[in-house]
């Protein structure tokens, strides 16, 4: 029997600067606007951009944290736009978590005036009429994975009906990511195990995944298993500066797969949690993984084949060992499918549009 040609597809423009130190060998020679968020950046590291930006920057909008939602982007956008339309080479450089790296998304499509920000992000449609401005972004967090993705997360808080929004914009990459383990080691301890579990999420969401090929498993099972490797040594010592760098290295390999597959079920279920509980995205999504894995696994030998190399000698492929590490770096999974309103529920996220991305179809 001839053997079949495997087709696979990849697009991710993001130029990537990776390594301890890639932060302070930045160099700009073009006027920029700064976003970021003071707290994750620290002071001396803020003393020192302030230093490296000089005349380059025209504009500096701090990001207070919380949510990205839509008021706060058009707030940021307010601010900014009409010091971009000065110069419409003017780079959008953005430091921070997941949050502030998501609203530098925003910002650095600049629309006309007579257009509704808040109509066009809550529609996911660009206007004919707008200006695409360079963007490079630098995570502060390990976790996030949103520097190599083009898209990013807004909350619409003052909704009627509060909820998530996705804008995804037509080359919504950025230009530039610079990824430094160096600047997520001032992060509490609580903020750094949320984000490894996020990254952890983005890993297996890829794999569990309708849109997942041979590359973007490589990437999500190293993710997966450095993650797992390397958060409970984290939490037993907050100076453990390899594991450090190492969760760093996994949140950019799961952003990669994320970046050609998005997310699925998990990340489906956790948002309205983030919204009622006011959990960080983390806990929200990581309260799920045990259970979506369960599912996944009893629908695709694909899904069995790569969770099983996840955990070593597994004998159920990983289900028993990833329920006893979730509990153990200190969450309480949750079940859904015991009761008919919870199995109601997870119907209804598999018709979400991240639910849809799910390869599982056994509840």
């Amino acid at each position: 029997m001839a053997s079949q040609t495997l087709h696979l597809s990849w697009h991710n423009p993001v130029k990537i600067s990776w390594g301890c130190g890639a932060f302070n060998a930045l160099q700009f020679n073009q006027p920029l606007v700064l976003i970021a968020d003071r707290g994750a950046l620290g002071g001396e590291n803020e003393k020192f951009l302030r230093g490296l930006l000089e005349d380059h920057c025209k504009s500096i909008a701090w990001f207070e944290g919380g949510l990205a939602s839509v008021e706060k982007a058009k707030e940021l956008c307010d601010c900014l736009w009409p010091v971009l339309d000065q110069y419409p080479d003017c780079l959008v450089l953005a430091v921070g978590g997941g949050s502030t790296l998501d609203l530098a998304k925003a910002v650095r499509f600049r629309l006309p005036s007579e257009i509704s920000a808040e109509q066009v992000w809550r529609t996911n449609q660009l206007p004919d009429s707008f200006h695409r401005h360079p963007l490079w972004l630098i995570p502060s967090t390990a976790g996030t994975g949103s520097e190599v993705t083009p898209w990013a997360t807004l909350w619409d808080t003052l909704a009627p009906q509060p909820q998530k929004l996705s804008w995804s914009p037509t080359n919504g990459f950025a230009e530039r990511a610079i990824i430094d383990p160096d600047l997520s080691r001032s992060c509490p301890l609580s903020l750094s195990r949320d984000c490894a579990l996020d990254s952890l999420a983005h890993a297996l969401e890829s794999l569990w995944n309708i849109n997942r090929t041979p590359i973007t498993e490589a990437l999500a099972i190293e993710a997966a298993c450095t993650v797992i490797a390397q958060l409970p040594a984290l939490l037993h010592c907050d100076e453990n500066y390899e594991a450090q760098t190492e969760l760093a290295r996994a949140s950019l390999l799961a952003g990669l797969a994320m970046s050609q597959t998005r997310t699925a079920l998990a990340h489906a279920l956790s948002y309205q949690l983030t919204l009622d509980e006011n959990l960080p995205h983390g806990h929200a999504v990581a309260v799920w993984l045990p259970m979506v894995w369960d599912i996944a696994i009893k629908s695709s030998t694909d899904c069995q084949k790569s969770l099983s190399q996840i955990f070593e000698n597994s004998s159920d492929f990983g289900v028993t060992e990833i329920h006893q590490w979730i509990c153990a770096v200190g969450i309480e999974p949750r079940e859904l499918r015991t009761t008919d309103a919870g199995r109601h529920q997870l119907i209804n996220e598999l018709s979400s549009a991240r639910g849809r991305n799910f390869l599982g179809t056994y509840l």
